[in-house]
């Protein structure tokens, strides 16, 4: 005889033994000490344990690790990046960063001239620059004249909401969500400098908000404050495309492969290649 299939039969029989004796014994009152036990490990394991939490970050990180099938990244979309190249090349001539901005004025005029659908800044605007106004001026002008420009806004912690004097309903993008809206509220939010910026009202949140092991693994569609939804960058960009945007606040992250995945130049390659005549 199989000595397993033994050791498994008497397990099997212990196990309806035990199950037999407690439906004899506690009848029905075994589910109520079964919902008290559980809800006792949820209460213990939310403010000690985080035993579930962990196990659902693992479980996550696993899934995206052994997929099967990884999805490839968009090639239209291109990420071009300040990165220690691009500031080590373009300091002989605009020195150190943040650069006078009609640099990326004059980059946004020769990239329009490609017809990108969208041209999405991950920086936040949010002071002028005292020292050269007539720079800010050419940046100013520049965006103007664009309709396909998307700029972020910076959430405050919500604890400093009562010293700002902005309000949702200033904030361009922002849209009431069912339920009641506080119209005087105001929220802690820091918006772009530009008027031309405001006045295009293509605004989202660039905030991203990691799990405490710091790992980014899901991703704020839209927050809502005071009742009112404010998108997130991303969001705002699909919605002016003329996309659907997910019904949920949050999303997880589906990634596209390692770092780099997505294709990337350096700024500075991209603008010398604009000034240049001969341009590769």
């Amino acid at each position: 005889m199989n000595p397993f299939a033994t050791v498994s039969a008497h397990v099997r029989r212990v196990v309806a033994q035990a199950s037999a004796w407690v439906a004899k014994h506690w009848k029905n009152v075994f589910y109520v000490y079964l919902a008290a036990a559980f809800s006792l490990f949820i209460a213990i394991d939310t403010a000690f344990l985080h035993l579930t939490v962990n196990m659902r970050q693992k479980a996550f990180d696993m899934m995206v690790r052994h997929r099967i099938i990884v999805p490839k990244a968009d090639r239209d979309i291109v990420i071009v990046d300040i990165d220690e190249a691009s500031l080590a090349a373009m300091a002989k001539e605009y020195g150190r960063w943040p650069w006078p901005r009609q640099v990326l004025g004059e980059f946004l005029e020769h990239l329009e001239g490609q017809h990108p659908k969208a041209v999405v800044f991950d920086i936040l605007f949010s002071d002028p620059d005292v020292y050269n106004p007539d720079s800010d001026a050419y940046f100013d002008a520049a965006v103007a004249e664009t309709a396909n420009t998307f700029f972020p806004m910076l959430r405050l912690d919500e604890a400093s909401d009562a010293l700002s004097q902005i309000t949702p309903a200033m904030i361009p993008g922002a849209t009431p969500a069912p339920g009641e809206t506080q119209q005087e509220a105001t929220i802690a939010v820091v918006l772009p400098h530009f008027q031309s910026i405001l006045r295009g009202g293509r605004l989202g949140l660039h905030n991203i908000y990691p799990d405490p092991d710091g790992v980014a693994r899901e991703y704020l569609v839209y927050r809502i404050d005071h009742g009112w939804a404010l998108p997130s960058l991303p969001a705002r960009v699909v919605r002016e495309l003329g996309n659907r945007t997910p019904a949920s606040p949050r999303v997880l992250l589906n990634w596209r492969g390692k770092p780099f995945s997505y294709r990337t130049v350096s700024f500075s390659d991209v603008f010398n290649d604009m000034l240049s005549k001969h341009k590769r």
